[in-house]
């Protein structure tokens, strides 16, 4: 199972307790408790306590998306499982920029499956779906496709801190610049878990953790045979304890080195790239 889909699985069943306790226990509590209990090894808490506090902060705004989409059910009516699959569902197709709505969509319509009644599944997608056309239809989300954007990839600024300071892993790509790795997201997989397997492929690095989100760029891609297009790649900062890293037999890629924090910046060969790089020093307090 992958770390974003136990990681909702535990906020799901927290917050179902959460509901169930008529809402008066401490959430983060009984996150601790249920991930203690069903995921000892579990090491990706930031992201479901994150997720697990911010659905019951904007729980007002959620449950009026809930109630405006779902007329025919008011909201003591909805059985407590697909109740809170929709909260977990509209927090992050509505207040996330780093969720795909396919995958926040996706992700709701299993766990309402793998916990909810046989009808869950269907009635979470359409509630899920008409949200999204809404948000499309207001410009609040982006259609990619109407800006030209037919591929989405994402990678990450991989760091570690040693007793001398930061240290940043870059690659060397096919045109002969020093940049970050990343790669193509697959069907149905999380930009999150895109880019730490990506990560891990051209670097040779293990254990590998998504700290943050740190922006995206845009690139004009030209393939032979085809139209140029448009590809987003949606970056993220990434921490590890390893040290070795091995460059992997490919065309598209050349080397892959450790850099100080002012050799990262100076090497990097792309101007975007520099602002992706000052981005996640701001997260880590090296930059103002």
């Amino acid at each position: 199972m992958a770390n974003r889909h136990l990681a909702r699985t535990l906020v799901l069943q927290s917050l179902f307790e959460w509901d169930f306790g008529e809402q008066k226990e401490d959430i983060s509590k009984i996150l601790q408790n249920t991930s203690k209990e069903f995921a000892p090894d579990f090491d990706d808490q930031g992201f479901s306590d994150t997720l697990s506090k911010e659905v019951v902060l904007k729980q007002s705004e959620i449950d009026a998306l809930i109630a405006k989409f779902a007329p025919e059910w008011p909201l003591d009516q909805i059985t407590v499982c697909d109740r809170n699959v929709l909260r977990i569902g509209i927090y992050e197709l509505k207040f996330t920029k780093d969720i795909p709505p396919k995958v926040a969509i996706n992700e709701a319509i299993e766990l309402a499956k793998a916990f909810g009644g046989d009808a869950s599944g269907k009635f979470v997608n359409g509630v899920l779906g008409s949200i999204y056309k809404e948000m499309v239809k207001s410009g609040e989300k982006q259609n990619l496709s109407s800006q030209g954007i037919k591929e989405v990839s994402s990678g990450g600024l991989i760091y570690r801190q040693s007793d001398d300071g930061y240290y940043f892993c870059l690659i060397l790509d096919a045109y002969g610049k020093w940049t970050f790795p990343k790669g193509h997201v697959e069907k149905d997989e999380s930009l999150e878990d895109t880019a730490v397997r990506e990560l891990a492929e051209e670097t040779g690095l293990k254990n590998l953790k998504v700290i943050e989100y740190i922006g995206e760029t845009q690139v004009k891609v030209h393939k032979p045979g085809e139209a140029p297009f448009r590809k987003m790649i949606k970056y993220f900062l990434i921490e590890t304890a390893d040290t070795e890293i091995t460059v992997p037999e490919t065309k598209e890629l050349q080397d892959v080195k450790w850099f100080t924090q002012n050799e990262a910046y100076n090497t990097l060969g792309y101007e975007n790239a520099k602002e992706i790089f000052n981005n996640g020093l701001k997260k880590l307090g090296l930059l103002e």
